[in-house]
């Protein structure tokens, strides 16, 4: 558990959700997907791609970061959100959309600050539009986790389970709303969002970048309703 300072520390920084126009050109997005794509065939083992528990495919990004394209990401990032250290970052690919989660670290320090998530490719046929990352008004300061509101048991792999909110912040009162439900998160259970309200949805484009706070509660829109297959992107985990 973080104490009150420690939290108010956190809370001083926190700002809106918010997408970067441009942030990589397509030349550099084919060239990142290649590096994905190619991992396998790397000697190192530790280059290769891991198969999580929870369904992602996923590249460490760490041992790329001599890669002067992977250097470059980085540096339009500090340029983003200024002096940064990062905790973790990786390519991964999904089939299955996010559930409503944190990007919080164990070691709880006071320092977390921004994650970042840079979408690279979506796959499918005859996909509609792009998908989004919706951001919740709600934060959780007590490291990452997964939200299943009413339930017992939930396996996950890394994250806390929490199946009652009262640690979360700025609950409310209510039902969450049918209309939203409907629209981004029909691949969660409608208990789960209760006491939760939308703050915004960002469209998941690639060539932009979405900066936010690690603490703030997040998750997927339902890209398979978009005839979405998969997707690929980039996360960056930071502290400051």
């Amino acid at each position: 558990m973080r104490t009150n300072e420690q939290i108010s520390k956190i809370k001083s920084q926190i700002e809106n959700p918010r997408s970067v126009e441009n942030f990589l050109s397509i030349e550099e997005i084919d060239y990142l997907i290649e590096i994905y794509d190619k991992s396998d065939n790397l000697n190192d083992p530790y280059l290769g791609k891991i198969k999580k528990n929870t369904g992602p495919v996923t590249l460490d990004l760490k041992p790329l970061l001599h890669d002067p394209i992977v250097s470059s990401v980085m540096k339009s990032i500090e340029r983003e959100i200024g002096k940064f250290e990062m905790t973790a970052g990786l390519f991964f690919k999904t089939d299955y959309p996010h559930i409503i989660h944190n990007d919080d670290t164990f070691e709880l320090p006071d320092t977390v600050y921004k994650a970042i998530t840079i979408p690279l490719k979506v796959y499918g046929e005859n996909i509609i539009d792009y998908p989004s990352l919706c951001f919740f008004d709600q934060t959780y300061f007590h490291g990452p986790a997964k939200f299943f509101k009413g339930e017992e048991y939930v396996p996950t792999y890394y994250n806390k389970q929490i199946y009652d909110y009262n640690e979360v912040e700025d609950l409310v009162e209510g039902s969450f709303d049918e209309t939203l439900y409907k629209k981004y998160f029909t691949h969660m259970k409608k208990a789960w969002l209760e006491g939760l309200t939308l703050h915004s949805a960002i469209k998941w484009i690639p060539t932009n970048a979405i900066i936010f706070d690690s603490i703030r509660l997040h998750c997927a829109s339902d890209f398979r309703k978009q005839n979405i297959k998969e997707k690929l992107a980039i996360s960056i985990f930071t502290k400051k």
